[in-house]
């Protein structure tokens, strides 16, 4: 279920104007999107980080904007604390649209016994489908993660029917790697983990002499 979120119609805006607002538990916003025209808006600023702390990707408005809007953009100050913007993209309930979703792992990778540390290389990925949808996270589970093995975006178990992963399927999104300074991996894994060296003094080095 999509949170709700009230929202005002500015009449002011400039730097000055957005200070203000924020000063009174406010945030400026602008609502755009099916070729209509931009309006802006102010946001309760507790509503809102409730909705980004349930990570929700659409919400409901009320008050003088109505309909579902895909939250598009948010615009932090330059400590992450104070929320300073939001661009809000309307959407239709029958429309396909395209976002990007926070991926998250679950599980303990076998590989972490094994002595490997677990990286997350890729933490977001790309997705087609209907508002209603659209997940607030997807998953990916490295429980059978071994030591110098990688897991890539087809492996996401629990995408939405419908939904169309946009990310290219190959992409590694996590790997299990020997941690700094450990010996190298023995097998294909070291294939991949050591790059090809060329040794000084070689054949074609003799060649031209």
């Amino acid at each position: 279920m999509s949170d709700t979120l009230a929202a005002q119609r500015r009449e002011k805006i400039g730097s000055r104007a957005s200070m203000r607002l924020r000063a009174e538990g406010l945030v400026p916003a602008v609502l755009y999107g099916h070729k209509e025209a931009a309006v802006s808006l102010s946001l309760q600023s507790t509503e809102l980080r409730k909705s980004l702390a349930h990570k929700a990707k659409v919400v409901n408005l009320s008050g003088d904007a109505s309909g579902q809007a895909i939250i598009q953009a948010l615009q932090w100050d330059t400590f992450h604390r104070e929320l300073l913007h939001v661009d809000l993209l309307r959407v239709d309930a029958g429309e396909r649209v395209h976002v990007t979703v926070p991926l998250e792992t679950k599980g303990e990778a076998v590989g972490a016994v094994e002595g490997g540390v677990v990286t997350m290389v890729v933490d977001h990925i790309e997705i087609e489908a209907p508002p209603a949808s659209i997940p607030e996270v997807l998953h990916l589970d490295i429980t059978n993660l071994h030591l110098g093995d990688s897991m890539s975006a087809s492996q996401i178990t629990d995408l939405p029917e419908g939904a169309k992963l946009l990310t290219d399927a190959d992409t590694v999104l996590v790997h299990c790697v020997p941690p700094a300074g450990a010996p190298a991996l023995d097998g294909p894994a070291a294939a991949s983990e050591s790059p090809e060296v060329i040794a000084k003094g070689g054949e074609e080095e003799k060649d031209g002499e």
